[in-house]
């Protein structure tokens, strides 16, 4: 299975969604309004996916029910005042407030997991790394801000790697194999290990032992690689990356981030892959100055500060402990 990511169309769906749950639940829902709902869950399987992503931001919603909300008690003046009769006007208005409610926790959730992410399995956080047994014996070790979905069935073991990285020991077993794929291409592989590292437009593999066999996204294009090897599959392509140190491939797994002649631009990126807060590069000017050096994953203020003795033009101006600008 691929993901794909949310579309204004996705979005207007879900919207669509959470009027119809809104309408379910207002009191008020005729006959026809049902064959309408029915009809409209029918039309293809979006909507039906939409309808039970609505359905479950609603179900999320229960235990906020009936806890008191600060500031919505009535007014001194508004206390003595007879509530009115509840009339059709009102079961709109409530019809309306449920789906506007679905549809704010929709975007809310949407703002800190974007809808690819919901249906992982497993996901880190940003600066966090996780290691993950599965049951064929398999392990895989989720680097900062990463997720996947699994799919293992008794004819192969299918895992979507939904964002960032992931390195994988595979256990053998010849009768399934083990696929890796990011939305199009594929790594497929028996028994060894190997980091992926999903980006926008390509996915970078390497591999520390045994073979796989890669794929790109328009299935016109294998290769094989060996045991050291790594390379960039993208759209249409496969490419061989220069033959990086063995004992340099996914040094992210012992708490370490290497620097080996990347420009300061990439550098402050993948520093912001694992630091809380944000490093922002404002002199543009030295973005393409290569960088050296070898830095702990949980001392990056010190791989800042080094970044400035690499490039002592650099000024390090820092606004509060989570963002530091470089200018």
């Amino acid at each position: 299975m691929t993901s794909q990511p949310p579309t204004a169309a996705a979005e207007r769906l879900l919207d669509e969604a959470c009027g119809w749950v809104g309408k379910m639940h207002s009191g008020h829902f005729a006959p026809d309004a049902q064959q309408q709902l029915a009809a409209w869950r029918a039309t293809d399987a979006s909507h039906e996916q939409a309808w039970q992503k609505a359905l479950a931001l609603w179900q999320g919603m229960e235990q906020l029910r009936g806890r008191r909300i600060p500031g919505a008690e009535p007014l001194l003046t508004e206390r003595n005042r007879k509530p009115a009769a509840r009339g059709r006007h009102d079961i709109k208005r409530r019809a309306y407030l449920a789906a506007a409610c679905c549809a704010a926790l929709a975007v809310s959730l949407a703002a800190y997991y974007p809808p690819q992410l919901w249906q992982a399995d497993y996901l880190t956080q940003k600066g966090e790394q996780r290691r993950i047994s599965l049951a064929d014996g398999s392990r895989v070790t989720l680097n900062s801000g990463s997720a996947v979905e699994l799919h293992f069935d008794g004819t192969v073991r299918r895992i979507e790697l939904l964002q960032g990285e992931a390195f994988f020991e595979v256990a053998k077993d010849a009768d399934r194999p083990f696929i890796v794929s990011t939305d199009g291409p594929e790594i497929r592989a028996v028994g060894t290990a190997f980091d992926v590292h999903r980006l926008a437009g390509r996915t970078d593999v390497e591999l520390v032992e045994g073979v796989v066999e890669l794929q790109d996204a328009a299935h016109k294009h294998r290769l094989r690689l060996q045991a050291g090897q790594a390379a960039s599959i993208g759209a249409g392509n496969i490419d061989i990356q220069p033959q990086p140190r063995a004992e340099n491939m996914a040094l992210w797994r012992d708490g370490l981030l290497q620097f080996d002649g990347l420009p300061l631009g990439a550098a402050v990126a993948q520093i912001n892959r694992y630091r809380p807060g944000k490093v922002v590069l404002l002199n543009q000017t030295l973005a393409e100055t290569r960088i050296s050096g070898l830095f702990r994953l949980d001392a990056l203020d010190q791989a800042v500060t080094s970044l400035q003795t690499a490039v002592p033009q650099l000024q390090i101006v820092q606004i509060t402990p989570y963002l530091l600008v470089l200018r």
